[in-house]
């Protein structure tokens, strides 16, 4: 299965490292797919919502997800080489500017 991962923004602090727009194949996006660093390393947030359950019971629930392990392998590389692609990029610009 062929991941593409575009960085739609980017935070300096705190666990959200940054927030993905993801085509599948050409053919099928899904947006707002997050990084997230964790106490394990990074990992993928994908979308979703809340929903109310039995006895008020709230809980989030993804809108989209892998179905198996490698798919999920698959999604996790496309945004891990975007996400180190953007940083590799601004750091280079910086040091372009700094030269300059």
């Amino acid at each position: 299965m062929n991941f593409n991962a575009k960085v739609k923004k980017t935070f300096d602090t705190g666990k959200l490292k940054a927030v993905f727009d993801v085509t599948l194949e050409d053919e099928f996006v899904i947006h707002e797919v997050k990084l997230i660093e964790g106490q394990k390393g990074r990992f993928v947030s994908m979308p979703s919502e809340k929903w109310s359950g039995e006895q008020g019971r709230v809980r989030r629930v993804d809108i989209a997800h892998p179905l198996n392990a490698k798919a999920r392998a698959a999604l996790f590389a496309a945004i891990e080489d975007a996400y180190e692609n953007h940083l590799k990029n601004i750091s280079e610009n910086e040091n372009t500017i700094k030269t300059n």
